[in-house]
């Protein structure tokens, strides 16, 4: 029940939660953002 409760906090906070100093997303989804806008740069240099 331990293991349950925390795996689901985990997923809270990184994929539920908000972040304000990251625009009001929660981090997954800023890390998601981050990792495509660089592919983004790199394809074009």
């Amino acid at each position: 029940a331990v293991e349950l409760a925390t795996l689901e906090w985990v997923s809270w906070f990184n994929h539920h939660r908000l972040m304000g100093p990251l625009g009001y997303v929660p981090p997954a989804e800023f890390e998601a953002n981050y990792h495509r806008q660089r592919a983004g740069q790199a394809a074009t240099v």
